[in-house]
């Protein structure tokens, strides 16, 4: 049975006009969406990689934001030891100098 058999003919006479335009929309549709829906496809992915590359921006700056604050951190200590020994060795200055009255 092929495509343009009588039988099949027929049916599509029979169907008329209405046939002929609901086949003239679906076609038309299905221009817009294989055309719009790419296009759209390729956005999303796109997209889909730009937030993929944002995520790993984010992530190296979590780890760079620890390193910082973890490098202020012992700075810190740093500068409480040193303030610590220089009231130990102010208060000794003061002591000898105390004991020489």
């Amino acid at each position: 049975m092929s495509w343009f058999s009588p039988q099949i003919m027929q049916a599509l006479i029979n169907a008329g006009g209405g046939l002929l335009i609901a086949l003239v929309i679906l076609l038309g549709l299905y221009r817009l969406a294989d055309k719009h829906g790419t296009q759209f496809i390729h956005a999303q992915q796109a997209q889909a990689v730009a937030m993929g590359k944002q995520a790993e921006a984010m992530e190296e700056m979590k780890t760079s934001i620890k390193e910082f604050i973890g490098r202020d951190n012992s700075e810190h200590r740093e500068i409480l030891i040193l303030q610590k020994l220089t009231i130990d060795k102010l208060k000794g200055l003061e002591e000898s100098l105390n004991a020489k009255k």
